[in-house]
């Protein structure tokens, strides 16, 4: 599982990627089998203004599903990757039990029968 990595208005330096990627591998470990790609886009809302305003949207895509979103906002980037990572983590893990969770019962009855029998 390899993220892409967006950065505007913050300097991706290699450490920080390295960060991100090390962040995500062990929140999403589980589920790494699951997930098509992975989108993390870092922002710097304010400029050199300072504040809290930086800003990690997760964008996490799993076949047959809606995309997952998680945005965070935090005063530095660390903090806001971190909080993001947990989110995504709880969100992708309920979004795998929901789809294990789905009775076959509840299919239409023209799915449940054989195609060939007479």
């Amino acid at each position: 599982m390899t993220p892409t990595i967006v950065a505007q208005g913050l300097n991706a330096s290699e450490a920080l990627r390295e960060y991100i990627m090390e962040r995500l591998n062990s929140a999403l470990d589980r589920a790494q089998d699951s997930i098509h790609y992975i989108t993390v886009r870092l922002t710097d809302l304010n400029g050199p203004k300072g504040g809290i305003d930086k800003r990690c949207l997760i964008n996490v895509k799993l076949p047959g599903r809606p995309h997952i979103v998680i945005t965070e906002i935090a005063s530095d980037i660390n903090s806001a990757i971190d909080l993001a990572a947990d989110r995504v983590s709880l969100a992708v893990e309920r979004v795998i039990s929901r789809a294990r969770s789905i009775s076959h019962a509840t299919m239409p009855l023209y799915m449940k029968k054989s195609f060939l029998a007479i």
